[in-house]
């Protein structure tokens, strides 16, 4: 894997979040106020942000976690645009759980945020349940927690789509909650799994969620997706972008961020 010319792809191409993203992974400085201020043109009343991120569009569950894992990242948690996604995710849930915003369903969302579905709920409450728990949460979260245990199979997949199973690793890891058999029976599927389907920003998130517990980064899974990573980069330092070119610098900059331990 040629991480020089990421770096220089995303250098030559990026946007300015995705520039300022690039300097954060590095150490560097970057303007926040800059960053804040665009997220604050996209971002709805309601504290959430819209579908597709389109101004006018109503707020989704989906795409407001989209935007908290990139203000954690840049550690952007004090800002009133992250505290307003914080207020917005507790006023969509639902009995403990998140559901997605029904609003969005006249709007033709992809098969993974279809409001009303069981699959979209159980991701979407893992998604954010990890991410209030890496921000330090002391709210209750029992009962998502609860939830998303009761969607486990024996054989250690969650229900649903993929990317629930491996956010179940940081959710129940050591930096979670530290449940070792809902933890162990995920990343045990995991590692046996087929990822030759996983297009980068689903390595990169996996590793992401994979490098909240040690025990996940001793895995054979870790090497094993590095080397997909390193099978499918382009001449150009990219990775095939199945959303289209214009994700290119936002996916590289994801894998760079899963990797910061290492590069």
């Amino acid at each position: 894997m040629d991480i020089q010319k990421s770096i220089n792809y995303v250098t030559e191409n990026g946007n300015e979040l995705e520039l300022a993203r690039l300097s954060n992974i590095f150490g560097q400085d970057f303007d926040s106020a800059s960053v804040l201020n665009g997220f604050s043109t996209i971002q709805n009343p309601d504290g959430g942000f819209p579908y597709g991120d389109r101004p006018g569009f109503p707020s989704c569950l989906s795409n407001t976690a989209q935007a908290v894992h990139v203000l954690q990242e840049l550690g952007l948690e004090e800002s009133d645009i992250y505290q307003a996604s914080i207020r917005y995710f507790m006023e969509m849930q639902r009995e403990g759980i998140w559901p997605e915003n029904e609003k969005i369903a006249p709007l033709g969302p992809p098969p993974w945020d279809i409001p009303g579905d069981d699959k979209t709920t159980l991701w979407l409450t893992a998604d954010i349940t990890d991410l209030l728990l890496r921000s330090g949460f002391e709210g209750d979260l029992s009962l998502a927690i609860d939830f998303i245990k009761e969607h486990q199979a024996p054989d250690g997949k969650f229900m649903g789509f993929i990317h629930t199973t491996w956010m179940a690793l940081s959710v129940f890891g050591k930096s979670g909650i530290n449940d070792v058999q809902v933890f162990s029976d995920a990343l045990a599927y995991l590692e046996t799994m087929d990822i030759i389907e996983l297009d980068s920003a689903c390595i990169a998130w996996c590793l992401d969620c994979m490098k909240k517990d040690e025990i996940a980064r001793e895995s054979l899974l870790w090497q094993k997706l590095l080397d997909r990573l390193a099978y499918l980069q382009e001449d150009d330092g990219a990775w095939p972008a199945e959303e289209g070119e214009h994700t290119k610098t936002r996916n590289i900059n994801s894998v760079l961020s899963a990797l910061q331990d290492i590069i």
